[in-house]
């Protein structure tokens, strides 16, 4: 056999240039040559020689997670007190999604490969050839990008005006403004309520997103047929249910960065505030226990719903969560509530309602706790909307009038990509963004004078405000509903979003990120 300088290693750096030609992963070229220096680094020492190649593994597993696309290891090691909580069913089905059986069998070829030409080809050569190779077509790119940047922007003009920033802006700039922009906004609500009796309900729902209805083929589901105004453009701005939940409940003022969530704001952008200062009595109801990472206290605290949490008792469980508690059905939960609704004497009433049917990691109740979540969540996905459909024609039954808001927290990530396996949400991608918003009226004298509008501008929580403030202004629930009106002129939000330490906008066309106060960067894979 002949010497081979970087032995066993060469399967190290043959599985990543695998990964690099089958674009799961980038590579940093000038790191990985640095890399492979010092495992050739001679040590007649012993002792020093073992300690180079146990070192060598570390540095081999930071190198790795350095070029994939996966976020920063600050930002998973933070996750590591959520992931305690996971059930292990749950925790299994993750650890199948990193170990694709594409990745095991790529590395059972190139071991096969290894063993079977080691004796003829000295593929630490292969390595650094390999390497090498792309250095010079990340070399060449770069100045192809930088030769064409101009068309590139000149291209962003044909985008839509909310995907556009002025050139003379960096990244930053742009989000800056955009927050300087969004603090001066708000809803401006009547002094009294003009709009008749009704009752509000905002349907809240966890992990819907066009993207997961277009990969399980429902995005054309009857249920949507059934709005008088349906979103094709509205942004969660945020991938995570707390934040999702507080920017709801704060909808009546422009979209704030994801610390000032957590600040105090103008009693004039809480919603349920809003609508209690025109007789609406607040209603609070969920189909689980909202602990898992403090849910309720967050809604409690910076929402301000100023309603006690509806009872769960005598609702049949219908999944268990991803950390192994109790999801409840429901339409039961939402039949108890329009109950006890039908025999209150408050004229009116506003509800939110949060649901987590359709969360990753989900089981349905009766069925193997180690089966796949992804493959349920179609499933899942038609169970609930069949419950809505049920529940709305109940509410038409009850002879009352009612404003429905359908608003999804977030998208499921069904897909994933380059950065997030799936079911993970971390980074605030436009395919997690992309949320179907409803709004429906419901009455005894209700009449639309037009088929559904559609509302395509990039919009956020601020139209839903609004939408809910002009309800309030005139009466929509006698005669002819004037859709054309009623969405006239409502407010536009461009597509950006933050989580903790992760920010996403559109600029120039493209989605840019920025995770723990780093670079700016376009999104991989957009």
């Amino acid at each position: 056999m002949r010497y081979d300088p970087l032995g066993r290693w060469n399967l190290y750096f043959l599985v990543k240039l695998g990964l690099y030609f089958s674009d799961v992963i980038s590579l940093h070229v000038l790191e990985n040559l640095a890399f492979i220096a010092f495992l050739l680094l001679p040590f007649k020492n012993v002792i020093l020689h073992k300690a180079k190649h146990v070192s060598a593994v570390f540095v081999a597993a930071f190198l790795l997670h350095y070029d994939s696309y996966l976020p920063p290891l600050g930002r998973l090691l933070e996750s590591g007190d959520l992931l305690s909580d996971f059930s292990f069913p749950y925790l299994i089905e993750l650890l199948s999604r990193f170990l694709s059986w594409q990745f095991v069998a790529m590395a059972l070829v190139l071991l096969i490969v290894y063993i079977y030409l080691v004796s003829w080809v000295r593929f630490t050569t292969v390595s650094i050839a390999g390497i090498l190779y792309i250095g010079l077509v990340q070399f060449f790119a770069t100045q192809t990008v930088v030769n064409t940047d101009a068309t590139l922007v000149n291209n962003a003009r044909h985008a839509s005006p909310s995907q556009s920033q002025p050139t003379s802006m960096d990244p930053e700039q742009a989000i800056q403004t955009f927050y300087q922009q969004q603090s001066r906004l708000r809803t401006e609500f009547p002094a009294t309520n003009l709009g008749g009796d009704f009752d509000i309900v905002l349907l809240n729902v966890c992990s819907l997103g066009w993207d997961d209805l277009e990969r399980v083929n429902l995005a054309k589901h009857a249920l949507f047929n059934q709005f008088d105004l349906l979103f094709d453009n509205f942004s969660s701005a945020t991938s995570y249910s707390g934040p999702a939940g507080i920017r709801l409940l704060k909808a009546s003022c422009g979209q704030t960065s994801h610390q000032g969530l957590y600040s105090d704001a103008n009693n004039q952008c809480y919603l349920f505030e809003n609508l209690a200062s025109l007789g609406f009595d607040n209603d609070f109801a969920m189909n689980h226990n909202g602990n898992f990472d403090n849910f309720l206290g967050m809604v409690e605290s910076q929402g301000r719903v100023d309603a006690k949490l509806q009872s769960l008792s005598g609702v049949k469980i219908a999944q268990r969560s991803f950390d192994g508690t109790p999801i409840f059905d429901d339409e039961q939960v939402l039949n108890k509530w329009l109950k006890s609704r039908l025999t209150s004497s408050k004229p009116r009433a506003a509800l939110y309602y949060n649901t987590i049917s359709l969360h990753d990691g989900n089981i349905i109740e009766g069925r193997s706790k180690f089966g796949s979540s992804l493959k349920s969540y179609g499933t899942r996905t038609e169970m609930l909307f069949k419950q809505f459909d049920r529940f709305f024609k109940r509410l038409a039954q009850s002879g009352r009038n009612y404003m429905v808001v359908m608003v999804p927290e977030h998208g499921a990530s069904l897909a994933g990509d380059k950065m997030q396996i799936a079911g993970m949400r971390d980074i605030p991608s436009p395919a997690i963004l992309d949320i179907p918003v409803g709004v429906k009226f419901i009455g005894p004298k209700v009449k639309a004078n037009s088929a559904q509008k559609v509302i395509s501008d990039p919009s956020s929580y601020l139209a839903i405000s609004e939408l809910i403030a002009r309800a309030t202004r005139q009466n929509q629930f006698e005669g002819t509903l004037d859709l054309a009106a009623l969405v006239a002129d409502l407010p536009k939000t461009p597509m950006v979003g933050e989580n903790s330490g992760t920010r996403m906008q559109m600029f120039n066309g493209k989605p840019y990120i920025q995770l723990d106060d780093g670079d700016w960067m376009v999104y991989p894979g957009y």
